[in-house]
């Protein structure tokens, strides 16, 4: 993501701010501190990997409401709207955990610019999650899709997309080892 789009959606030109921690956080190992439009946030990791976001003046615990969120992220592309707010609970064929995690619920901005961006933006912490145009979601299925067979179906069913891969993979060493065993009958002429 840009620099210039993520300055708009943190909606603050400084780089730090105060923050004090007056609650113990015996559980927290790491503290992040963000601004999301205009406001300054804390995100606390713990070992176990759970977020959460707290207040950076007192420590306690925040909640970003949704609306913020979509206010935030309005702010993404300047000279496009946002068009369609979806709330992603359930995965679908571009947002989906195929060989690495992936954070649900996630919100899904779609903006009407030229490129037909959609951005998705973690509703716990306001982290931008990933960023798809027209050009990507197209790639997704003429790369990925062909390639990982990682079509929703499929992964849902995980036995079925495992038997759908080696069927194919054995196919394919079929044709190929027939090609050679071909090819070096022809070469032995």
């Amino acid at each position: 993501m840009a620099p210039d789009m993520l300055q708009r959606y943190r909606g603050h030109d400084a780089a730090t701010f105060t923050a004090n921690m007056p609650i113990a956080q015996p559980d927290a190992v790491e503290a992040r501190f963000e601004w999301l439009d205009g406001t300054p946030l804390m995100i606390t990791s713990s070992r176990g990997g759970a977020r959460m976001l707290r207040d950076p003046t007192t420590g306690g615990a925040a909640v970003l409401p949704q609306d913020r969120l979509w206010i935030a992220a309005a702010k993404l592309l300047p000279g496009a709207q946002l068009t369609t707010k979806i709330e992603l609970k359930d995965y679908d064929s571009y947002w989906y955990p195929h060989h690495r995690s992936r954070e649900l619920p996630v919100l899904r901005a779609v903006f009407d610019d030229p490129a037909q961006t959609w951005i998705h933006i973690g509703p716990l912490t306001g982290d931008i999650l990933g960023e798809l145009n027209s050009s990507r979601r197209n790639y997704r299925w003429m790369f990925n899709a062909l390639h990982s067979f990682d079509f929703q179906l499929l992964l849902n069913h995980r036995p079925a997309w495992d038997i759908v891969v080696i069927l194919l993979s054995i196919i394919g060493a079929i044709v190929s080892i027939s090609g050679v065993v071909i090819g070096w009958r022809y070469v032995k002429r």
